[in-house]
């Protein structure tokens, strides 16, 4: 007997929030990995332009979810030169994301 769950990240996850942030990291790292094949860096490459150390690279591209912290990981977007504006309409969260040329 199988238990079905419609996100990965609940099956791991203690809370229903732990899982939202679970899957945020997970989307992230998938961000700064895709960045980093797209600008053909190596790991100690992109260890130096995130201004992180080498096996803080590795554990992005192997998808170690766990050895990061949601702002830690928005910090690295940042050097990457994505831009977040998150503001409020009409009581409504609004998020804004651009990559600088």
């Amino acid at each position: 007997m199988y238990t079905e769950v419609t996100n990965v990240w609940e099956s791991k996850a203690k809370t229903p929030e732990e899982a939202k942030s679970l899957q945020l990291r997970a989307q992230m790292m998938i961000v700064l990995r895709q960045v980093i094949c797209d600008r053909g860096w190596n790991q100690k490459e992109a260890a130096i332009n995130l201004g992180i150390s080498q096996p803080r690279v590795s554990y992005i591209t192997n998808g170690q979810v766990s050895k990061f912290a949601v702002d830690k990981l928005l910090g690295l977007l940042m050097k990457a030169g994505y831009n977040f504006d998150i503001s409020l309409k009409d009581g409504v969260p609004q998020f804004e994301t651009t990559v600088a040329a």
